[in-house]
């Protein structure tokens, strides 16, 4: 009867059991940005880069909308996603990390300078959101609000199939994040409106400045009546922010 092992490919571990295997795997090779058989992995050409950025950019923007129903926790997953092309996005991002046991690998972009980092990598600088100018609503991925930041992920993974003594290997790569939708304000003469802290007058929603959403550093603020003074668009969550509370939490 033959016995399988299961050796460790960063060191030279060997163990009785997959399950062993990938403990030692989480304490001893947490980060692990090695890979063992990257030698044998082609580069992709720019062109192939250019095809799979926009078909990561065509996905994030359709699960944007405009209303209730289209924000909160969003998975996407695109199929035959090249092994390789995932390596040249993401490789030299400091949260990269690779399994090799689960052939697996993730790189987690967070707040608003994850939304930059994801502009460069996409080559696009508005893949994080898409306006709707006739309603004046903007859908987005919220990565930074009041609450704290929100993590954006990318996950590949090899997927396998069996089948008359033969096996197909396929690359699927997954993502999560969260989205929002807002109104925006687009008047060409500057804005007096409540500080972010301050709730709006229904009680329910919060008036919340996004920096990175192409909206103007503060210009002056007024000790007397708490009020800062903007002179570009400004956006306004159209839903009660506070659910995305506990949202915030668990991703931290």
């Amino acid at each position: 009867m033959t016995t399988c092992t299961f050796p460790c490919l960063l060191c030279s571990k060997i163990y009785d059991t997959k399950k062993k295997l990938q403990s030692h795997e989480r304490t001893k090779h947490k980060n692990n940005k090695s890979i063992p058989h990257y030698h044998i992995l082609d580069k992709p050409s720019e062109e192939i880069l250019s095809f799979y950025r926009d078909a990561i950019i065509i996905r994030l923007k359709s699960s944007l909308g405009f209303n209730r129903h289209s924000i909160g926790k969003k998975h996407i997953v695109i199929d035959a996603f090249p092994e390789s092309v995932f390596l040249s996005l993401f490789e030299n991002e400091n949260s990269f990390k690779y399994i090799p046991s689960q052939r697996k690998y993730q790189c987690i972009l967070e707040g608003a300078v994850g939304g930059e980092i994801l502009k460069s990598i996409l080559k696009y600088d508005q893949v994080i959101f898409r306006e709707n100018k006739n309603t004046s609503t903007k859908g987005y991925i919220l990565l930074e609000d009041n609450d704290g930041q929100y993590k954006l992920t990318f996950i590949w993974r090899q997927k396998e199939w069996k089948e008359n003594d033969r096996l197909f290997l396929t690359g699927i790569l997954s993502i999560n994040f969260i989205t929002n939708s807002g109104g925006f304000i687009n008047d060409e003469e500057n804005q007096i409106l409540p500080s972010v802290q301050e709730s709006s007058s229904n009680g329910n929603h919060i008036l919340h400045t996004i920096n990175k959403y192409n909206v103007s550093s503060i210009l002056t603020q007024s000790n007397n009546n708490n009020v800062q003074i903007y002179n570009k668009p400004r956006y306004r969550y159209i839903l009660p922010y506070s659910q995305f509370k506990n949202i915030s939490l668990n991703n931290k």
